[in-house]
């Protein structure tokens, strides 16, 4: 049968599977299926053939088909046998087709069908088929409506995956893709748009290579990673030629290379890493702590208190002044930055048994941390103004294993000097990096810390600030002494009040044990680790302090990176002091070990004096650092260069109007004074007139350092001890 227009005059003869498409080549996607025929009113029920086919729609013959006029179509008969449709068909395919027509069957073969068609069956009805047939409405919906769209036959109902072009294969270029549209008809490949000859093209081969390099090379260096940023980027990067224009090159966008967002938003979603790409969107520990669901592991393998102690690190959100007004006559102090926070957390109990602030992050700031972790607590928060009993904080064993990140100031160098000095630490154990969720206990501690303490103080550094805030460290007072006493109290409470039911066993439930921190730890300690492992504190205090090279002399040992010098009462130090002078031997270099945060002492053991532990103190020239940190020390020692420096220069000008007075002098002397041999008598005279005229000048040169002393008060003592050459040499003196 060819291909005939639509009789409009002639009598009904519309057969169910008639197909009636669209003549012109533009109307091309418009192929009709008659499902259902009316003869006596002369109406058919179309169904639009398409990937999701739609309820059939009532055409009376002669009558305008969705707005497009009825001779704008012709009929043809059906060719579904041979379609690629039903060609797909293999055993499971045509199993899913029979197993969906078995839940449509009951309606089909009913007049309730004729009534769907028509719009006339009631809602209830549907749905009491679809129970009936135990899908969902929609399923049944869909079902029905495939079957009626291409060819009322179990296999109509065929998955028609074929239309989404998987496994398709793109053309190579643009000019390969531009003749198989031609070939086709002139359609592209995709959904319809409303301007869909305009910058129009199908993807190829070579787009998908570009995409791939894009994300490659270029996508790490993008800033914004919206679609139409990447688009923009991709199209920048990639898709321009270059172009001689009256000898010079220009570049133009080459719309052979020219993709739309869409295409360009669907190949790279096929293409791209989502893992890297979210972590080069956010961070890579952004993406593990959120994406991995695992929680903290630590206390799984913690049989009691002071079995593991986590360590971590954060930086504080708030900005610490100093402790010197470095500012002359301003009352206002030097704000300093935000210092780092260092938490000791027993991962069975959950108490915080140690922590640090301190300016510096590395080895020497963990061992502070850890330190304060292993040592009583009674003198540590005394020195801060601050009265416990030792049951407050009952916490000073040393860890079976220490768990931490992968840090940098984590490093095996850091555990050496420990286990040299046999502490029983046994074993160090690494997270997941950048994964915090495996510390779970140390990072609900630094949270909790923050909200509670910090985020109260003034200087503190708020979450989401406006933009027009003013800088927090405007308003900073508090320096680290403060902050010090304030966290000690964050603790002692933290560690009384917290409650977690979760570190509850069966036989605390039935003790009675409270769930606080401080409850299971007195409750276990003993129970479960023996008491634990305490150290002496010495012993504690030389595994854990700073290593540094020291030069010794008679007048003590000199610290090379502070240049503080240090003095001890040992009887043996003495005497190897006294050898080491008096046989004028080198001086020997040492390593001692110094806490940089309280450099009043400094510890020295050595198999030459045995095992005992030899202390050393501050020597007295040097008291005035015994209260600051490091960190202060050297501004201390800056603000001391600079006055050094300023006395120094105004000395020289002192000294140029001396010498001018001593010029003036000699010439008033040599004009008075006889140019003759003088006799014996005439030496003594003359002696005594130089000595009268060596007073005049002395009396001149107090003169003028009394006014040097009024206008830079408080300098001279200083500025002549350091300007002494012998400061670093042997016989210095503490008088």
């Amino acid at each position: 049968m060819g291909m005939v227009g639509l009789p409009t005059e002639e009598a009904f003869d519309y057969s169910i599977n008639e197909i009636i498409k669209a003549k012109n080549t533009d109307e091309k996607e418009l192929e009709y299926t008659v499902a259902y025929t009316f003869p006596e009113s002369k109406v058919v029920a179309l169904s639009l053939q398409r990937k999701k086919p739609i309820k059939p729609i009532l055409v009376k013959v002669g009558e305008d088909i969705e707005g497009r006029a009825w001779d704008m179509f012709e009929r043809t008969p059906n060719t579904f046998s041979s379609s690629r449709h039903y060609l797909s068909a293999t055993e499971s395919r045509v199993a899913t087709a029979y197993e969906r027509y078995s839940k449509i069957r009951p309606l089909i073969e009913s007049n309730d069908i004729e009534l769907y068609i028509k719009g006339d069956l009631s809602r209830k009805s549907f749905d009491a088929y679809a129970k009936q047939a135990n899908i969902t409405p929609q399923s049944l919906y869909n079902y029905l409506n495939q079957y009626l769209a291409f060819g009322s036959h179990p296999l109509a109902l065929l998955p028609l995956t074929y239309l989404c072009g998987t496994n398709r294969k793109l053309p190579l270029n643009s000019e390969e893709a531009e003749a198989k549209r031609a070939k086709r008809g002139g359609t592209f490949i995709g959904a319809k748009g409303d301007s869909d000859e305009y910058l129009r093209r199908d993807a190829t081969q070579e787009d998908i290579k570009r995409i791939k390099q894009f994300i490659k090379k270029h996508l790490s260096k993008v800033s914004d990673h919206k679609y139409t940023s990447l688009h923009s980027e991709f199209c920048q990067r990639l898709c321009y030629s270059s172009a001689d224009v009256y000898g010079r090159k220009e570049r133009y966008l080459d719309f052979r290379k020219y993709i739309s967002i869409d295409q360009f938003t669907a190949h790279f979603q096929k293409h791209v890493d989502w893992k890297k790409w979210e972590e080069l969107k956010t961070s890579v520990k952004a993406v593990q702590n959120n994406q991995d669901i695992t929680r903290g592991k630590a206390q799984e393998n913690s049989i009691g208190p002071s079995d593991t102690y986590e360590i971590d690190a954060t930086t504080l959100n708030i900005y610490v002044v100093s402790r010197i007004n470095s500012r002359g006559d301003y009352t206002a102090k030097e704000v300093i930055g935000r210092p780092y926070l260092y938490f000791v957390v027993d991962t069975f109990s959950g108490v915080i048994v140690g922590y640090c602030i301190t300016y510096q992050r590395g080895v020497s700031a963990v061992k502070k941390a850890l330190y304060n972790a292993f040592t009583n607590k009674v003198d540590f928060c005394a020195r801060y103004g601050i009265q416990i009993d030792e049951d407050d904080w009952p916490c000073q064993h040393v860890c079976v294993r220490l768990f931490c990140d992968r840090g940098g100031e984590y490093t095996t160098s850091l555990y050496d000097d420990m286990l040299a000095a046999d502490l029983k630490l046994e074993t160090i154990t690494f997270a997941t990096s950048y994964l915090s969720k495996k510390k779970g206990t140390v990072e609900v501690n630094f949270d909790s810390q923050d909200k509670i303490l910090f985020q109260r103080l003034d200087g503190s550094v708020k979450p989401n600030p406006a933009k027009d805030a003013v800088h927090p460290s405007n308003f900073a007072i508090h320096d680290i002494d403060s902050l010090n006493r304030l966290i000690i109290e964050s603790i002692l409470s933290f560690n009384r009040q917290r409650m977690n039911h979760t570190r509850l066993q069966s036989f605390d439930v039935f003790e009675g044990v409270k769930p606080t921190p401080l409850a299971l730890w007195n409750k276990h300690i003993s129970k479960r680790m023996a008491s634990g492992n305490r150290r002496p504190k010495k012993l504690v205090m030389y595994a854990m302090l700073e290593q540094e090279e020291a030069k010794v002399s008679i007048d003590g040992i000199l610290i090379l990176s502070s240049e503080l010098t240090y003095r001890t009462s040992h009887k043996g130090f003495q005497d190897w002091q006294q050898k080491i002078r008096f046989s004028g031997q080198a001086k020997p270099s040492i390593k001692v070990r110094v806490n940089k945060d309280d450099p009043r002492y400094a510890w020295y053991l050595s198999k030459q004096f045995g095992t005992e532990i030899i202390e050393f103190t501050l020597a007295s020239h040097d008291e005035r650092f015994e209260d600051l940190t490091a960190e202060e020390i050297k501004q201390q020692k800056q603000i001391e260069k600079q006055r050094m420096s300023i006395n120094r220069k105004d000395r020289r000008m002192a000294n140029v109007a001396l010498q001018t007075s001593i010029a003036e002098e000699r010439e008033l002397s040599n004009e008075n004074t006889s140019t003759r041999p003088p006799d014996r008598k005439g030496i003594v005279a003359g002696i005594q007139d130089n000595f009268r005229q060596a007073q005049k000048s002395e009396n001149a040169r107090d003169v003028i350092e009394t006014r040097n002393v009024f206008g830079t008060s408080a300098i001279d003592s200083s500025a002549d001890y350091f300007d002494t050459p012998s400061l670093n040499s042997e016989g210095g003196s503490d008088d």
